[in-house]
């Protein structure tokens, strides 16, 4: 089921022992837009502290009774890591390399950088281990791709040929816990429409600019459909979206991936 993420701050959280808290955010990786950690505030029972627990620990997330059921008892869940164990880039180091790389000055060689190629023609490397080979601040513990929902969730969009809009809300699918889409609010250009961007079509998010930048132009964007998000996102709603990107759906893309596991 796709849920829209900040609807499921009102989620209250269940260990197999009883209710400890709610949802605050997740925490995904940029790259895959993987949920890594579900942040759980259980500020009723131990005092404000928040911890990070894997969606690998949810049973059940019931969207009728609101709630999301755990495999943990609430001793496990005290023992658990939080939130200043895995950092996520925001509470790092305030630096990011994107504008090393020059991204936010010639966002048309983005392509080039995600590759590693220099417009110069030599090889940087990964981008991440470009950032490694510099002095880098970050402690190796520390994940440079780690994001926040809340973060994320409050940044521009840009597109090669400019601003198109900001992020307003993600969609996370609760069976695989990947957040497929943003939810673009676009009122600035064209009043009241809203659209969704599937996250594989991002190319790069920049901390130090409060961006996330993308690969459909902005006139693709402005004439995509229209998401209404009081409304269920329905698979023909899907549909249209990628036939508009003339792009090949994330359901058909995995279709060998989902038989092969069900063989197995």
């Amino acid at each position: 089921m796709l849920l829209r993420v900040r609807g499921l701050r009102d989620y209250t959280i269940l260990a197999i022992d009883g209710e400890i808290g709610h949802l605050d955010q997740l925490y995904f990786d940029d790259k895959t837009w993987a949920v890594k950690y579900v942040v759980v505030d259980i500020g009723n029972w131990l005092s404000g502290r928040q911890v990070l627990i894997s969606p690998t620990a949810i049973l059940e997330v019931n969207t009728i009774q609101k709630t999301i059921h755990l495999k943990l008892t609430k001793d496990q869940i005290e023992k658990s890591a939080d939130i200043y164990t895995h950092k996520t880039v925001a509470r790092q180091h305030p630096t990011d390399y994107s504008i090393y790389f020059g991204w936010p000055y010639d966002p048309s060689l983005v392509g080039l950088y995600a590759t590693g190629i220099h417009s110069s023609g030599e090889n940087l490397g990964t981008n991440s281990d470009a950032e490694r080979s510099m002095d880098s601040p970050l402690d190796e513990e520390n994940d440079p791709h780690l994001r926040s929902t809340d973060v994320v969730g409050a940044y521009h969009i840009m597109t090669l040929d400019g601003e198109i809009g900001h992020i307003e809300n993600f969609i996370v699918d609760d069976q695989t816990w990947t957040i497929r889409y943003a939810v673009v609010d676009t009122k600035n250009w064209w009043p009241g429409k809203k659209v969704l961007l599937a996250t594989e079509w991002v190319l790069w998010v920049s901390w130090a600019e409060s961006n996330t930048y993308v690969s459909p132009p902005r006139e693709r964007i402005a004439n995509a459909p229209e998401f209404d998000p009081t409304l269920p996102l329905t698979r023909d709603y899907e549909r249209k979206l990628y036939a508009h990107y003339e792009r090949s759906p994330y359901w058909e893309q995995n279709r060998g991936d989902r038989k092969e596991e069900h063989i197995n």
